[in-house]
């Protein structure tokens, strides 16, 4: 794998370094190739070689007896500067002569842009734009007009309607391949978020004398060597008829997901893919736009698509992602999901759709840097929003409780998720059965028990990642992944909402607590320290308190309390090699469906209680501690009783005086520096309340 280093590169954007920054995440998987033979065999099915050579010798913008296409030889000798005119001609002329036919005529046209803003959509709503030297317009059932606001003049040219980019750079600019790559890359990212279902994107880059392909996909991005293309002028041909093609899928369009088109917008579409039976069903899309899109180049980069039964008219939901090659198929966890509540259901999938091997024309032996990824789509029945939509801390618990125990069944049949978070965790349809309340979604990087993967800090969502999760970066000796970082990424999920939300779904500010972990998402050491400080304490804030119903509070504090104590145990347990462990980590899944059914019970009992016309209480902070008498006990399985106990609540030494090394990561920078100087580090000493607990037994 090479790469160059230099910073240098041409722009007319003053955004650009901003835009810079956006694609830099893109380029961990760049494969340079060693020869030609790549950018040589592409798209010879396009034009046959007598074709493109009757061509060449009747053509009057190729001299066969010079071997030269008709360009400037340097760019002192251009008109006025116009070096994108003579390039323009000689593009236009070659796809004017092999795209007579009617269906072709007029689908595809070369656009000088180097002077056009070409608008890009960013989730932060920032107004970037780029200028590719030239590109190719693009009608069809993949392509659309760009979005205009209303007043502002309507675009003909953007990457809504784009089929590949040109960028012509003179040797004289200099111009490095790091510049280059750069450059186009930030063009084939916004190909990608404007053209949804794309698989592909190749972008050529000239100079007087010399052309590079760069192609991107789920695995990153491809580059060849640089090829003389007035003495290659049949490969030049072709590789303008491949990126120009009236066939999508020559230029890296699924079309098995088309639009119909009115005055150049999309108004409807539909999706063709394989049933339960295998037999292609087409679903008509519910929207014309996907119901989410990352909007990254490299990875998963998954897109999920809202459709509608063509014979019931149910609502269903379509995932297109890529997994690593090596990588278990999310299909496979969710065949072993059918019939569980509080767990996606599937309908129908298509594991092994394309993969990225293929697409780069690879053989059996990989380049350096290449992993190869394989696109799996996956037919789910549709669910609610986000469990941060709930409109009641009833409606809240309860898909909580629910997910938890759809978790349960899955730890059963040998899964575990690994990325529980507020995104994974949807509400159940409006008229839900118990069980079904709450879903638990999205098994992109779940794992079977049996391979006892060790907790890496790189999988999962790092606010939500449990302590041991987050320390495996800098354990000595880090566990393999289990349920109970599962069940504390639950913990975490429910802490994230109560300390933003009120018991209604009222989005508050930001806690501090909460600022302080996502401030240092990118120090493991810190971020395990804060979340360990956390736990050590059954303090709620006070606002906090004031926001929810007694019950919620009870029940946050008893998960809590659960938690820490496993929490340390296994903190301990890393310091030793797995020799000196002996095994004694398993003791923990021993113990699994007694830790899932103690959690379950706090939440059936804060559900039962949330009922009560009495559930919002008012708090005497010079009260004693007491227990409520009229609490159920809690049975746990082994027929052991719980009884309600006050707590006394303990003084902790702050754990941030503890030695530790910090671990940078890819998770973004810090935003905030007064965090660590500030009291809020250690929870304040909390303050007495008649709210009674309910200690959780000593299991290991």
């Amino acid at each position: 794998m090479r790469t160059r280093s230099s910073d240098k590169t041409v722009s007319l954007d003053p955004t650009f370094e901003e835009q810079k920054q956006l694609v830099l995440s893109e380029l961990g998987g760049v494969v340079s190739l060693d020869d030609d033979t790549c950018i040589r065999s592409l798209y010879h099915h396009v034009a046959p070689e007598s074709a493109i050579d009757a061509f060449l010798k009747k053509s009057r913008i190729y001299n066969s007896t010079q071997r030269r296409w008709r360009l400037p030889r340097t760019g002192a000798k251009l008109l006025n500067n116009d070096f994108y005119t003579p390039f323009l001609t000689v593009f236009s002329s070659i796809m004017k002569h092999f795209w007579k036919d009617s269906a072709a005529q007029g689908t595809r046209e070369v656009v000088d842009t180097h002077s056009t803003d070409l608008r890009h959509c960013e989730v932060d709503s920032a107004i970037h734009h780029s200028r590719p030297s030239l590109v190719i317009k693009a009608q069809g059932p993949s392509f659309q007009l760009p979005y205009t606001t209303p007043g502002d003049k309507r675009c003909t040219v953007g990457y809504s309607n784009i089929a590949s980019c040109i960028e012509i750079q003179l040797e004289k600019d200099g111009v490095p391949l790091f510049g280059q790559l750069v450059q186009v890359a930030i063009y084939a990212r916004q190909i990608f978020i404007h053209q949804p279902n794309r698989l592909f994107v190749r972008i050529l880059v000239l100079n007087e004398q010399h052309i590079r392909l760069f192609h991107f996909d789920r695995s990153g991005v491809q580059y060849t060597p640089l090829l003389n293309f007035h003495d290659n002028p049949h490969t030049f041909v072709r590789l303008v008829l491949g990126l120009s093609s009236p066939d999508e899928s020559d230029i890296g369009l699924d079309d098995s997901i088309q639009w119909t088109t009115l005055n150049g917008r999309k108004v409807s579409g539909t999706l063709k893919t394989r049933g339960a039976d295998n037999e292609f069903v087409v679903y008509p899309l519910t929207s014309t736009q996907p119901l989410f899109s990352n909007g990254n180049i490299r990875g998963r980069s998954t897109v999920c698509w809202s459709v509608r039964d063509p014979t019931t008219n149910e609502k269903l939901v379509v995932k297109d992602s890529w997994r690593s090659e090596e990588r278990i198929s999310e299909h496979l966890f969710l065949e072993d999901a059918v019939g569980i509540s509080g767990v996606v259901q599937m309908v129908a999938c298509e594991p092994d759709r394309c993969n990225t091997k293929s697409m780069r024309g690879l053989g059996n032996v990989m380049p350096v840097g290449f992993r190869n990824r394989i696109e799996t789509r996956i037919v789910m029945k549709a669910y609610g929003k986000s469990v941060k939509k709930y409109t009641s801390a009833k409606q809240l618990f309860c898909a909580l409780r629910d997910a938890i125990a759809g978790h349960m069944e899955l730890f059963n049949k040998g899964t575990l998720h690994r990325d529980v978070s507020p995104y994974n965790i949807l509400l159940g349809k409006p008229d839900a059965e118990p069980g079904d309340r709450g879903i638990l979604i999205d098994f992109d990087i779940a794992v079977r028990r049996s391979l006892n993967k060790l907790a890496d800090c790189q999988m999962g969502t790092r606010l939500y990642q449990s302590v041991a999760v987050v320390k495996s970066c800098i354990a000595p000796h880090p566990l393999p992944y289990d349920h109970l970082d599962d069940l504390e990424s639950f913990l975490y999920v429910l802490v994230h909402i109560m300390w933003t939300y009120d018991s209604n779904g009222t989005t508050h500010r930001d806690h501090e607590m909460l600022l302080c972990w996502e401030q240092h998402s990118d120090e493991c050491s810190v971020l395990a320290t804060l979340k360990s400080a956390y736990l050590s304490t059954d303090y709620v804030p006070l606002e906090i308190q004031d926001r929810w119903p007694s019950p919620c509070i009870d029940l946050i504090v008893a998960f809590n309390t659960f938690i820490d104590p496993l929490m340390l145990k296994k903190r301990k347990l890393s310091e030793f090699s797995p020799a000196a462990r002996k095994g004694r980590e398993k003791v923990f899944a021993g113990n699994a469906i007694q830790h899932y059914t103690y959690i379950l019970q706090l939440f059936d009992k804060a559900i039962g209680a949330l009922d009560r016309p009495d559930t919002w209480q008012v708090f005497d902070s010079d009260s004693d501690d007491s227990s409520d008498a009229s609490d159920p006990p809690l049975v746990l399985p082994s027929g052991a009783v719980v009884e309600p106990t006050p707590i006394l609540r303990k003084s902790h030494c702050s754990p941030l005086k503890r030695t530790s090394d910090d671990y940078p990561d890819d998770q973004p920078p810090a935003k905030r520096s007064n965090c660590l100087s500030s009291h809020s580090l250690v929870a304040p000493a909390p303050r007495r309340s008649s709210r009674s607990r309910v200690r959780s037994p000593s299991w290991s």
